[in-house]
């Protein structure tokens, strides 16, 4: 799949869920369903109707979703996604044993974990453990400083198979950006809309399509990050990516404080060996120049 983009989704209903598909399939790779958020859905026809794969999820609370019932529900829910054989079902890591007793189905399962109140030091780890049991291995922790986005870089550069990794909120919009860059990475997330947002920090599809050209971004786009000292700067430089050929670079700004500004500028040169970094001379850094 060359385009990695994915939506996801929370319509109220299968009708409403079904032509908000429809608009946005000519735009991304994949749609991911919420169905914990939605309040109405009929599973087979989702499936069998939608003009771009799914990917199924039904998140419970514990994990940060909206699914409250009993568990026996929600997981008969996934075992039924399954049996339909969309593109992807997801399940939580601490559903894997359940996981163990279905039969095998052509499906894969991506097996992810959620942390919505920290970013753990070592993705590499938590990853090395499931992607034994797991087609794809799907990590997303919550970024509170720019530094927080370092281990799901290295996550995303160190992997041998597919994997999804995500830093949450306003200092973790980085790693969904230039997470298709990425030889293994399955997909990033981008909303609908400002309102349809179903995660913190996620761009909107119209801002990854038209200023970014995410659907064109892939292993092979150069990628060129300015680290700035404020709004106006990282706007310039976002904006070069009008006259770029999609797909062969990416432009992208990081707003940083000068005391961060080296720490920050060596641990993303650590973690993108194939980053092309400059910045602001305000922030007075000595950047090392790619080889």
């Amino acid at each position: 799949m060359t385009n990695r983009l994915a939506v996801p989704l929370a319509e109220p209903d299968t009708d409403s869920c079904l032509a908000r598909l429809k608009s946005l399939a000519p735009h991304i790779g994949l749609a991911e369903l919420r169905l914990d958020l939605m309040q109405t859905f009929d599973l087979p026809r989702l499936i069998a109707e939608s003009p771009c794969p799914l990917v199924i999820t039904c998140r419970p609370t514990r994990e940060g979703g909206r699914f409250s019932g009993p568990e026996e529900t929600r997981l008969g829910i996934l075992a039924q996604a399954l049996n339909l054989g969309c593109a992807y079902v997801d399940v939580e890591w601490d559903s894997l044993d359940w996981l163990g007793t279905q039969p095998r189905t052509k499906t894969p399962v991506i097996v992810s974990r959620h942390w919505h109140d920290q970013m753990p030091e070592d993705l590499w780890s938590v990853y090395t453990a499931l992607r034994e049991r797991a087609d794809v291995v799907k990590l997303v922790g919550t970024a509170f400083r720019p530094a927080d986005m370092f281990p799901v870089f290295d996550l995303l550069w160190r992997a041998t198979t597919p994997v999804i990794g995500i830093a949450m909120g306003a200092d973790g919009q980085l790693t969904r950006l230039l997470a298709p860059c990425f030889q293994n990475c399955v997909l990033t997330y981008a909303s609908p809309s400002v309102e349809g947002a179903t995660a913190p920090g996620q761009f909107t599809l119209r801002e990854m399509v038209e200023v970014y050209h995410l659907p064109a971004v892939g292993p092979h786009t150069a990628i060129h990050l300015h680290l700035c000292a404020d709004e106006a700067s990282a706007k310039t430089i976002v904006a070069q990516n009008a006259s770029a050929i999609p797909g062969e670079r990416l432009y992208a700004a990081l707003i940083v404080s000068a005391l961060e500004a080296n720490s920050v500028a060596h641990g993303l040169q650590a973690c993108l060996p194939h980053l092309t970094l400059t910045a602001e001379a305000a922030l007075g850094l000595a950047l090392r120049v790619p080889s």
